[in-house]
């Protein structure tokens, strides 16, 4: 029995197949790395960003699908797939260049849709009325996924995120009118955060239009600044029971139709100096899992905080 909302079943559900995510790496930056913002980028994020996987910025779109495709479609069974943008900002680029890169990638006849990471002060009207321009012309979906991490303001400016909660409600919201899929990614063991804070960001996330969530805990790259503080000794992380712990209290607070897309993160050994305190993602899943079993614990199980709690009583 599932106890929270698996993205695999709700992908298989949704267009009657098995569907498999293409990471597609773009040759952009972002506002914390080239001076917009800050030159000291977030102090977890190494200076490739998240293209371990492809390896493949400056190649183009078709070709990166048409590769991956090829390797993954067999191995996995799927002939379905989602064009998904991973690396640093894909919202920080000029209009046409992005313009071009979504055309290019819903023009494959083997994607279904595609999704756009990004941060919360990279979102505009202009690159959201492109995405339903094209969506609509070419039939495919639209999610796009947002880095939050935390909602404690205080633990952003910790790990350099230069933008606050509000922005990230603003840009929930401004999506939300497009009708986009949304999914956010949540560190659940940032060192700054406790428990409260890890159920006020199930919380906050729940009373958006959000339809997916990204868990996943603070692993360290190397030659990051996380990396030198951790090697200084100047931060501890938590235990990997610490972790679960607060992965079951987050679920257990969120809304019961958010999708989970993740429960616990995967990163490259080799750029790493620690990854989910050296146990295999998947026997983390398993220990989750196991553990919400055992407790009887369901996704939203806590979720009873919406629509007016104090005065339900008088609308009996």
């Amino acid at each position: 029995m599932e106890h929270y909302r698996n993205y695999s079943d709700f992908l298989k559900q949704k267009y009657g197949e098995k569907v498999y995510k293409i990471p597609i790496s773009l040759p952009v930056t972002c506002p914390n790395r080239d001076g917009t913002l800050s030159k000291a980028p977030c102090i977890f994020c190494g200076s490739i960003g998240a293209d371990y996987e492809t390896k493949a910025v400056g190649m183009k779109i078709t070709r990166q699908l048409d590769r991956s495709i090829a390797h993954v479609g067999p191995k996995y069974k799927a002939k379905k797939f989602i064009a998904y943008f991973l690396n640093f900002t894909n919202t920080y680029a000029p209009l046409r260049d992005f313009r071009c890169w979504m055309e290019e990638a819903m023009q494959h006849p083997d994607v279904v849709g595609v999704d756009v990471s990004t941060r919360p002060d990279c979102i505009h009207e202009r690159y959201l009325d492109i995405l339903k321009e094209l969506s609509d012309t070419y039939g495919k979906d639209v999610t796009i996924e947002l880095g939050l991490q935390s909602s404690n303001a205080h633990t952003l400016e910790k790990i350099g995120r230069c933008h606050g909660v509000a922005e990230y409600i603003d840009a929930s919201l401004r999506i939300g009118r497009y009708g986009f899929g949304q999914c956010t990614h949540v560190i659940a063991d940032l060192p700054w955060d406790d428990r409260i804070d890890v159920i006020e960001t199930a919380k906050l996330i729940s009373v958006l239009p959000v339809t997916e969530v990204k868990l996943h805990s603070l692993y360290i790259v190397k030659d990051t600044a996380l990396a030198h503080m951790y090697e200084a000794g100047e931060v501890t992380l938590s235990s990997m029971e610490e972790y679960m712990e607060r992965v079951i209290l987050f679920l257990s607070y969120l809304r019961p139709d958010i999708v989970i897309q993740r429960i616990v993160g995967r990163a490259s050994g080799g750029n790493t100096l620690t990854v989910n305190g050296g146990s295999p993602w998947w026997d983390v899943k398993k220990r989750i899992d196991a553990l919400m079993e055992e407790r009887g614990i369901m996704q939203g199980a806590c979720c009873d905080y919406i629509d007016g709690k104090a005065v339900r009583r008088f609308v009996r």
